[in-house]
């Protein structure tokens, strides 16, 4: 656990647990194996330890402690003090690099990494971040929540941003400020509140709603409650999952394009011969005398367009009958 960690109900860990600075836990603590804590760390319950006691100055444990190992009181100040006088005196002889030796041997953290039999320690530790607060209501992390597989979850969490791995079952809602992702196989008994993007992977169930700006979907995921993203929703699919010859858009709606596949299977000396074509409801509504689309003089008119054409017409042929009354009188 990070500094400034509150935790309402009890710490229970199979193995070692680290708890820094000004931590809060609001019952008891049982370690299986060491157990460490920071300065002015407070337990309102009990301490059992079954290996060693490291504890800093100003920790308070009010249900008392028990520890079968050792158990050792540190003081910072003197080791810190002997740190400084031990660089500046070797400064001081121009022995930097042994001061740079010193230092990596002092902070090297390969005896950590033995102990856990040479694995990830994402695989085998639980890590709180600095300010978080667990209670039976909720979980809030000041920055991204990284959840591994096979977790089991009870609580609201409300973080920055949420990403999950594989088998998690989380009795809870999920409300962040960034992305939400679920991994596959996972079961959310709630709600997914994101301002951004939510991805919710393969054979994952959401016994809740999912409220996003966008949403992403495997096609073998099940939400049972609304969807609401301004951005729309796309449902995912696998490439080798792909049906040839259906383009998928982000409705669902599966356009099969027969056109291209009859191009491809006639031969090149036929590409004159009609194709059956797919129809497609044009949105352009046409007259029911001109059902086959635009014909070249037959656009619609306007009344004052008519009238004019009208009045053309009339005043040529005037004109024509008077020249012709005209020549005869000449004649």
């Amino acid at each position: 656990m990070g500094e400034g960690v509150s935790v309402s109900g009890d710490v229970i860990a199979c193995s070692d647990a680290r708890i820094d600075m000004w931590s809060k836990i609001g019952s008891g603590v049982k370690v299986g194996r060491n157990a460490y804590l920071g300065e002015f760390v407070t337990i309102d319950g009990k301490l059992t330890v079954e290996g060693d006691l490291d504890v800093g100055k100003e920790v308070k444990i009010k249900g008392g402690f028990e520890a079968k190992g050792w158990i050792v009181v540190r003081n910072p100040v003197p080791v810190i003090i002997f740190l400084l006088l031990y660089i500046r005196e070797m400064m001081r002889l121009g022995k930097g690099e042994e001061v740079e030796k010193a230092l990596e041997e002092l902070f090297d953290d390969s005896e950590e990494s033995d102990e856990l039999g040479g694995k990830e320690p994402s695989e085998k530790i639980l890590i709180i971040p600095a300010g978080a607060k667990i209670s039976p209501e909720a979980i809030e992390v000041g920055g991204e929540a990284v959840i591994g597989s096979n977790c089991y979850l009870i609580g609201n969490l409300r973080v920055q941003s949420a990403e999950t791995g594989k088998d998690l079952v989380l009795k809870g809602s999920i409300n962040s400020e960034g992305n939400i992702t679920i991994g596959e196989n996972s079961t959310v008994y709630g709600n997914l509140v994101s301002k951004g993007q939510v991805n919710v992977g393969r054979n994952s169930r959401v016994f809740g709603g999912i409220k996003a700006e966008s949403v992403f979907l495997h096609e073998k995921a099940r939400v049972d409650g609304t969807i609401k993203a301004p951005a729309g929703v796309s449902f995912l699919r696998e490439a080798g999952e792909k049906p040839p010859l259906a383009e998928v858009n982000a409705l669902g709606k599966s356009l099969i394009i027969e056109a291209e596949k009859q191009l491809k299977s006639e031969p090149k000396e036929d590409l004159i011969k009609a194709v059956g074509l797919v129809e497609i409801n044009s949105l352009i509504k046409t007259g029911q005398k001109v059902k086959s689309g635009f014909v070249p003089g037959m656009e619609k008119k306007s009344a004052r367009t008519r009238s004019l054409a009208r009045t053309r017409c009339f005043a040529g042929s005037r004109s024509l009958r008077k020249r012709q009354e005209a020549g005869e009188h000449h004649s």
